[in-house]
């Protein structure tokens, strides 16, 4: 107990205006959550017309996705000074709003470039759903804290969105650098979570461990590479797609926009697939028109776009050749050089002498 007139050591004040601190947030967290999903909206709103102030915005939430980062790890080490020995409650609390803002910081540019008719719309209704979780305490601290498996996983997840999202912001990299980053940081950074499931207190078994552990990690990193088609590229999205037979070079516009060709028309004029493609000012990229045939491609074409435009990159494929049966349902996919899809555009040809 302590004596009166002798003040509490700093590190439990501190632990006490920490947990006072938590418990509002813990009371207001539908707040915390519209507030961070605000801040997602406002990033993505702005990542055209303000690159400096979305750039802050992203830099606040890496700044709080480190304590992620250290989660398994963070109140070993903060123990080691007195002044910082945080209570369970405190640590406890901190890493669920942490997982909360993050997911919702990141739903924004989610929902805004899922292609719903696709994969994407499995990983963003994921994303929904752990963003949900993170706001219920019987599932967060019933199901998913208590068990490391499926906290692992919620854990890495929220990673994984953050270095989606922030990398073409901050450093404008590419949608392609990102997702290979996020992939190679979900791996790395997922072994301190990955060593408390892989526990050994006989010194003998240690390599055999780290074996495990780095083989556990790289598995984990290239699962996410393998299932990128899955994933929508978070800061890259389709305003506008048009089939048309031509296309105005100076004024950058299509022509008539056109669902059914007859194959005569397009035996002589051919077509063109115009595309407005909105990136983040300063991004420099190479996507692909990916024309498909009954599921099936038949022509890609390279494309150079870049960030920032107020009416997104308008750029343009045009084709003259087409199989002698062109009969049939044609779809021009816009993908990145990792193959995510940005968005489609579908058409039909109708057979030769139909009205």
């Amino acid at each position: 107990m302590q004596e009166a007139g002798i003040p509490a050591p700093p590190s439990r004040t501190l632990d006490n205006r920490l947990q006072r601190l938590l418990g509002l947030v813990e009371r207001y967290r539908l707040l915390l959550a519209l507030a961070s999903f605000g801040m997602g909206v406002a990033s993505f709103v702005l990542v055209q017309r303000d690159e400096r102030l979305a750039q802050w915005i992203a830099l606040l939430l890496v700044l709080n996705w480190l304590l992620i980062v250290s989660e398994s790890t963070l109140g070993q080490w903060l123990s080691r000074f007195r002044w910082a020995r945080f209570s369970p409650f405190v640590l406890r609390y901190g890493m669920q709003a942490v997982h909360q803002q993050t997911f919702f910081f990141c739903l924004p540019f989610l929902l805004s470039t899922t292609t719903w008719g696709s994969g994407q719309a499995l990983f963003t209704g994921t994303a929904i759903a752990a963003a949900m979780v993170s706001m219920w305490d019987p599932l967060y601290y019933g199901l998913i804290a208590p068990r490391p498996a499926l906290h692992l996983a919620f854990h890495g997840f929220a990673m994984y969105l953050a270095m989606l999202t922030v990398p073409p912001l901050l450093w404008q990299l590419t949608t392609t650098q990102s997702l290979a980053l996020a992939s190679v940081t979900i791996g790395v950074l997922s072994l301190p979570s990955l060593a408390s499931l892989i526990a050994t207190r006989s010194p003998k078994y240690n390599v055999g461990r780290w074996a495990l552990l780095l083989g556990a990690a790289g598995a984990l990193g290239l699962l996410s590479w393998v299932a990128r088609a899955w994933v929508p590229p978070a800061t890259l999205w389709l305003g506008q797609g048009v089939i048309s037979a031509d296309v105005d070079a100076d004024k950058r516009e299509p022509g008539a926009t056109l669902k059914t060709v007859s194959d005569q028309i397009l035996r002589r004029d051919g077509l063109c697939a115009f595309t407005s493609i909105h990136a983040p000012r300063g991004l420099h990229e190479q996507v692909f028109h990916r024309w498909l045939f009954l599921g099936r491609e038949v022509t890609r074409v390279p494309l150079q776009i870049t960030g920032g435009g107020k009416q997104g990159y308008r750029a343009w494929s045009c084709k003259q050749s087409f199989p002698a049966d062109a009969a049939g349902r044609w779809t021009v996919q816009v993908v990145t050089d990792a193959e995510q899809l940005i968005g489609e555009v579908r058409f039909r040809v109708e057979p030769a002498g139909a009205p």
